[in-house]
């Protein structure tokens, strides 16, 4: 998707004034209200002082791409607070009002900051399916006061209103699914805070919105119905127009409200805003039955599929079990499909399963274990495996993600340990993995390129990270915590007026 943000040289001509200090702040978490795990302040990676005074020019995060773009922009960029949580569910209560304590304190500590960068996901939800983001934003502007203003940077799956619109001064989301400018986002509204500041615009968002989920698969940003409606809708846009943010929301939000957002932001041009908004959306409602996911298969099919293809690593992505979706990671469904087949691809699976990796801790390398794997966590779906393995290699640690998409995130699995049965190489964590980034295999002492049959629990990260065995990767038709068969899901709050899980409202 394109921006029509004016191009970086002209933005350059726009600097903030008498070297303005401009506070970053970073808090992000995507909840998923089927999963059987809830989050809570243990979760988080929050930064430390010392952590915070160090850079990461190359990154791509938001918060590093806001901090560099207001030193470029000869503004003083103030590192505030910058927190983490890998997607599962709700937040309960008490770890957000602590979270929010942790960053007041914060907070209180940097005086005469003259504007706030907020980088927030946008589909963090509290126990009562409430947005946590919004109370975070809320907080924020609190306070700040009125007069002070904020940018806040959101996740393309964000759940936004019209309350955001009502607490920031520019919003501005991703453009990318599978989503590879999280640093370009953070300048970006660097850049928009920095013309609001000078007086160069005056910034008029509009936001529309249509009851309408849709698988991620369905949500790529370069080809497909989602990319050919954009493209047709920005090609040709107003001048007046500065940036275009689409949220097509988080399809595992139960909470009221949720929908495909279209936000505009015009030069204080609102009937402009107004109509590309409503243009935008109004497309993406008259074309919902679009969204489809074709490249869909059982276990067994997407193996024998693999065994016929000449593409290398073959990939397929059980998206229904994505640690990066809010599920838990533990389903053993294509452990238990492999078992049962003849096949002899290279293969490499991970799991979550904190039992099986204690166990073959207590053994070393090369010895053999008998292990039962999976449903450690969600036994909703599917059911654990047995088998006999020979113990490969064991470890901890943290780690740096290297993929296209949050590159310099720290990262940990726990303990772990990669086990192998016939051909099938199988990495057990304690924690849920990104399997979508190479580096996840690398710290396993894995290179995930040597596999023939690659098995990632992602919905499209694996996308930018595999380019090449990507176009031809096959999604399993399964159930899970972040499965596309949402009318087998278990919806409460949108179950009513949502658009495909209430089909009265076609």
């Amino acid at each position: 998707m394109n921006s029509r943000t004016v191009s970086k040289d002209a933005d350059r001509a726009t600097r903030f004034k008498h070297a303005q200090k401009i506070g970053v702040i970073s808090l992000m978490q995507e909840s998923n209200s089927f999963s059987p795990r809830k989050t809570s302040i243990d979760n988080f990676d929050i930064a430390t002082t010392n952590e915070l005074a160090l850079r990461k020019p190359s990154a791509n995060l938001e918060f590093e791409g806001a901090l560099n773009e207001i030193s470029a922009l000869d503004g003083t960029a103030v590192a505030i607070f910058n927190a983490f949580a890998l997607p599962s569910g709700p937040i309960d209560k008490g770890s957000l009002k602590t979270l929010i304590e942790l960053l007041e304190r914060k907070l209180k500590t940097h005086q005469t900051i003259d504007a706030y960068v907020c980088c927030l996901h946008g589909a963090m939800i509290d126990e009562s399916s409430n947005s946590a983001d919004l109370q975070i934003l809320r907080f924020i502007r609190e306070f700040v006061g009125d007069a002070t203003p904020i940018a806040l940077s959101l996740d393309l799956h964000a759940n936004i209103s019209e309350d955001f619109l009502e607490l920031a001064t520019v919003i501005s989301g991703y453009k990318t699914n599978p989503h590879i400018d999280l640093n370009e986002t953070g300048r970006r509204v660097v850049r928009l805070l920095a013309k609001t500041i000078d007086g160069e615009i005056r910034p008029t968002m509009s936001l529309a919105k249509c009851p309408t989920i849709f698988p991620d698969q369905a949500l790529n940003t370069s080809e497909g119905v989602f990319a050919e409606i954009l493209r047709r809708h920005l090609e040709k846009i107003d001048d007046s127009i500065i940036d275009v943010s689409v949220f097509p929301c988080q399809p595992w939000l139960d909470s009221k409200g949720i929908g495909f957002g279209a936000l505009c932001i015009s030069d204080n041009d609102p009937t402009a805003a107004r109509a590309l908004s409503s243009a935008i959306v109004d497309a993406v409602w008259q074309h919902r039955e679009d969204f489809k996911i074709s490249n869909l298969a059982s276990p067994l099919q997407a193996i024998n599929i693999a065994e016929n293809s000449n593409i290398r690593p073959f990939i397929i992505a059980e998206s229904s079990d994505a640690p990066t979706a809010g599920a838990s990671g533990d389903s053993p469904i294509m452990i238990e499909a492999f078992v049962s087949s003849n096949s002899d691809l290279k293969t490499f699976i991970p799991i979550t399963d904190q039992p099986a990796v204690a166990k073959c801790h207590a053994q070393k390398p090369g010895d053999e274990v008998s292990l039962t794997l999976g449903c450690s966590i969600d036994q909703r779906w599917t059911r654990p495996v047995s088998l006999k393995a020979r113990i490969d290699y064991l470890g901890d640690g943290d780690y740096e993600l290297t993929g296209a998409g949050y590159s310099g995130l720290k990262a940990t699995m726990g303990r772990f340990a990669v086990v192998s049965f016939r051909s099938m190489k199988i990495l057990i964590s304690e924690l849920p993995c990104w399997s979508a980034d190479p580096a996840t295999w690398r710290h396993a002492h894995l290179d995930a390129f040597d596999a023939e049959l690659l098995i990632v629990r992602s919905c499209s990260d694996f996308k930018a990270n595999f380019p090449d065995s990507g176009n031809s990767a096959l999604y399993l038709d399964v159930l899970g915590a972040a499965s596309n068969r949402f009318s087998e899901l278990p919806y409460k709050n949108c179950a009513q007026g949502t658009w495909p899980i209430d089909r009265v409202i076609n």
